[in-house]
C-alpha cells in the first residue's frame, strides 16, 4: 500500500493512504486542493495543490472528486487570481520560445569565450 506523507498545521507530518485524501482540481487540470482528516487530531485540513503535488497525488493512487462536490461545496481555492492572468498575457507579447532557442542558448553557455566577453561587458554597465 502506498503511503503519504503530509502535515497538519496542529499535529506536523501525518502519514496516510490515498483513500483518505479528496483531490479537487481546476477546470484547468493543472492546480487545486486537496484535504483530508488527520489521523491523530480529526481535524480538517485543506491544502493547496500545484500540478506538481496534483501528479504526485494522482500517481500515488488517490481518486479525482469531481468539481464542486466535496464536504464544502466550492473548494476554498477555485477561482483563478485576475491580477496573475492579466501579467501572463502581457508577459506573451513577445515571439513564441522553441526548441532552437533553448538549443542555442545550451552553445552559448558552453562557449567560455563568450561567456567572458558577456561578463566582461556586464561589469561595465
Amino acid at each position: 500500500m502506498t503511503t503519504i506523507r503530509t502535515t497538519c498545521p496542529r499535529c506536523g507530518e501525518v502519514d496516510m493512504g490515498p483513500e483518505a485524501i479528496s483531490l479537487s482540481v481546476r477546470s484547468s487540470g493543472r492546480e487545486g486542493s486537496y484535504r483530508f482528516t488527520c489521523p491523530r487530531c480529526d481535524d480538517s485540513v485543506e491544502k493547496r495543490a500545484d500540478r506538481k503535488i496534483v501528479a504526485l497525488l494522482v500517481s500515488a493512487g488517490v481518486d479525482l472528486e469531481p468539481r464542486g462536490t466535496g464536504e464544502a461545496g466550492e473548494t476554498l481555492f477555485d477561482q483563478e487570481p485576475v491580477a496573475t492572468m492579466e501579467a501572463l498575457e502581457h508577459a506573451m507579447d513577445g515571439p513564441a520560445f522553441t526548441i532552437d532557442d533553448v538549443i542555442e542558448f545550451h552553445f552559448l553557455l558552453e562557449d567560455e569565450h563568450y561567456l567572458n566577453k558577456f561578463l566582461a561587458g556586464s561589469d561595465e554597465s
